[in-house]
């Protein structure tokens, strides 16, 4: 990464124990507080002016405002209910203390953030023109020569939705806002009139200022004056989030908008598609592997995959159990021995395709021995939900060595051939997505491969809606439940590919305890807006908003003995990922010149510290849905103008907590980490690649005898009891006898 003099990277992580602002305390001022202008013109207001709003006023000012966030609103009513646990707490809790690091916490950020919407609402629905407000002549000289000036140096931006810190921020650089006085930025009538937890739906969090209403009017005025000047000019900077809202037709050349033309990554089949090509090279990019089906032969190549899982799943079992001296053999048992042969075989069968490079399609002849692997599948089933499920075969040591040196030699050759063999856990669990749905909404999580089928057919006929992606079944916990990582970052050059990655973002917890035979969504879907149904039942160890930030994610990593993974594995992880997927789609992605966007991508991370890219988000949701969010997004949406409005100009300007992605001067990425058979981490080091050295022997009888003598060198050490051998895995006796 290159840092610059302001974002400098630590190679450990510092405690926090001071409650010290992260930003500087003029920083947070500016980019909390509107700046108050000097009164340059004495306004007369009648007193009880809000008393002259009546309802038919409101319904008016109604019909001309902005209608962006009216749908947003609208489809949100029927969660609203879920949200009312939260506007009584605050009603009930003290304010904090506004000295920490955020003016806002979980227990006031509604009334703080709803006291200052309807502050602003009140004074953008005075009608100040019947208040006969007007600026006097100096007045009217300054605003119309600074918006000339404006003009001349190419200073004037628009803000398409409600982003009010956007607007500070460029106002205090002497930019000026083309702003319709008459559309407001959002429905300001329907937010007086409604109730205060309604303030999770705008698009980013309202300043909270200390500005007066005389000084709001004096605004206006400035605003409108302004408007006049700006109404057939073309803006400089448009900052939107929302592509609809943008004529690109009428757009200047030279206008620098917040948004990219076309992007195929941010939908869940496009990223499947953009990196289908990644699925098996050796590659930065950590991507559970996809399969958006299309086509009867993207059906079979799942199904290859399914069972190439469970296969090798089987293999994980049973070297898990004895390695726990757990006895899986009994004459009375409930699964047939010969399933370990069939096993067996199989596995070899694929390494061998592995080895030689073969492309016989159908290998194993799924679609015509229908029988053969159902029954197999039915046997391993037994063996993921089965406690106590035992092979049908009189139990002897000699037996125990031989199923364990055999089963442990192929799956540690297997791992040669699958880069993600680690996260594939034992249940062969896969996660069925809707291509087209966003917030969790219609995600199912299952194991068998019927009722995924049955999913993605309908009246025999395949859909092309849905993306089936292999969950990874060994997550980081945190308090026994999984987490998942909002990482965002701004790309302001698409050829070449300049990344921005911010150094904060937001940690979502899932509600309970992770359980791989649980498939509730409390436990395995983070999503905000679906976990806001399991606050008040979720695990006690979880923050209440099941959320945190980035450095309160550092704290428990330091205070688990893990101090260095954040700077060390994960972080610079999601960058090399994030890189990784916009260079795959430079050739099906289409760039304007004089562009920027931000996304939103999710991470998550492993048990052993590696971050694993889900998805990317086009719109990364600004809105103030948790303190969190809502005192992150006025630093981050700040930050965004020092980039693309100071570093632009100045390439030693501040840039906030942005830091660009400069793969070249980055350590080998995080990829695969030495850990023990629990999971546990030996280093902290980065490994040198995805896939280890594949086996040098080409021809089949020839890896068959590399393989007898490696079985035969095995069970000399077992029966000796040494521990380590030449491939570097270990081999213990199973248990006493």
């Amino acid at each position: 990464m290159n840092s610059n003099k302001n974002t400098s990277k630590r190679k450990t992580l510092t405690p926090r124990r001071d409650n010290k602002p992260l930003l500087n305390p003029k920083a947070k001022t500016k980019s909390y507080t509107l700046s108050t202008p000097n009164p340059i013109v004495t306004v007369e207001i009648p007193e009880n002016t809000h008393n002259h709003i009546s309802n038919t006023d409101l319904e008016n000012e109604e019909k001309q405002c902005s209608t962006t966030n009216n749908n947003i609103t609208n489809d949100k009513q029927d969660s609203s209910n879920q949200i009312l646990e939260l506007k009584e707490e605050s009603q009930n809790s003290e304010l904090s203390s506004f000295n920490t690091r955020y003016q806002l916490n979980s227990r006031n950020y509604i009334q703080e953030l709803h006291k200052a919407l309807i502050k602003e609402c009140k004074y953008n629905l005075l009608d100040y023109t019947s208040l006969n407000a007007k600026l006097d002549f100096e007045s009217l000289t300054t605003v119309t020569s600074r918006t000339l000036n404006a003009v001349k140096d190419q200073k004037i931006f628009s803000v398409l939705g409600y982003f009010p810190t956007i607007s500070l921020e460029l106002n205090n650089r002497g930019w000026v806002e083309k702003r319709d006085p008459y559309r407001p930025p959002t429905n300001y009538s329907h937010y007086l009139k409604s109730a205060p937890y309604m303030v999770n739906w705008i698009e980013s969090p309202p300043l909270i200022s200390s500005i007066s209403e005389n000084e709001a009017i004096v605004e206006r005025l400035r605003s409108a004056q302004s408007w006049n000047i700006l109404k057939d000019k073309k803006s400089d900077y448009i900052f939107v989030t929302r592509k609809r809202l943008i004529n690109w037709s009428n757009l200047s050349e030279l206008t620098s908008v917040s948004q990219m033309t076309r992007h195929v990554f941010c939908t869940k089949n496009g990223l499947a598609q953009c990196l289908e090509s990644y699925k098996n090279a050796v590659t930065n990019l950590m991507f559970p592997r996809c399969h958006y089906i299309r086509s009867e032969a993207d059906s079979d190549a799942f199904v290859e995959d399914y069972i190439t899982t469970a296969l090798i799943s089987t293999l994980k079992i049973i070297v898990k159990a004895i390695e726990n001296n757990k006895k899986i053999f009994t004459t009375n048992g409930n699964i047939p021995y010969t399933i370990i042969d069939f096993v067996k075989r199989c596995v070899s069968k694929f390494l061998n395709k592995q080895i030689t490079g073969s492309t016989e399609i159908d290998m194993w002849m799924f679609n015509s021995q229908k029988e053969v692997w159902n029954e197999f599948m039915i046997h391993y089933t037994k063996l993921i939900i089965d406690n106590n499920a035992k092979f049908d075969h009189e139990y002897t040591y000699e037996l125990e060595l031989d199923v364990y040196a055999k089963c442990k030699y192929l799956l540690e050759n297997v791992k040669n051939y699958c880069p993600q063999h680690y996260i594939d856990g034992i249940t062969n669990t896969w996660i069925i997505k809707p291509s087209s749905n966003c917030s969790g909404h219609g995600i199912m999580l299952s194991r068998d491969l019927h009722t995924i089928k049955r999913k993605i057919t309908e009246s025999g006929v395949l859909r092309n809606n849905y993306i089936l992606q292999k969950y990874i079944e060994r997550p980081l916990l945190v308090y026994t439940c999984k987490i998942d990582l909002r990482q965002w970052f701004l790309v302001t050059n698409m050829s070449p590919v300049v990344v921005w990655m911010y150094k904060e973002g937001y940690v979502r917890f899932c509600a309970n305890s992770f359980s791989m035979q649980n498939m509730h969504e409390s436990i395995h879907l983070s999503n905000v807006r679906l976990q806001m149904k399991y606050r008040k039942i979720r695990n006690p160890q979880v923050p209440d908003e099941c959320m945190w930030d980035y450095r309160e994610l550092q704290d428990h990593l330091r205070k688990i003995g893990q101090e260095y993974v954040w700077d060390e594995l994960i972080f610079p992880g999601m960058g090399e990922s994030v890189y990784a997927v916009l260079k795959a789609a430079t050739d099906t992605s289409y760039y304007r010149e004089k562009s920027f966007q931000l996304f939103g991508a999710d991470f998550l991370i492993t048990e052993n510290f590696i971050p694993y890219l889900i998805e990317i988000n086009s719109i990364p949701g600004l809105n103030p849905s948790t303190s969190t969010i809502a005192n992150l997004a006025p630093m981050l949406l700040s930050d965004i103008v020092k980039v693309t409005v100071d570093y632009e100009k100045n390439s030693n300007a501040d840039t906030g907590l942005f830091i660009k992605v400069v793969p070249e001067k980055w350590k080998t990425p995080a990829v695969a980490v030495t850990v023990d058979s629990g999971g546990n981490i030996f280093n902290s080091t980065v490994a040198a690649a995805v896939q280890p050295a594949p086996f040098t022997t080409r021809y089949h009888n020839q890896w068959m005898d590399s393989v007898n003598k490696k079985l035969a060198a095995l069970q000399l050490r077992i029966n000796a009891r040494k521990t380590p051998d030449d491939s570097g895995f270990q081999c213990s006796k199973p248990h006493n006898t």
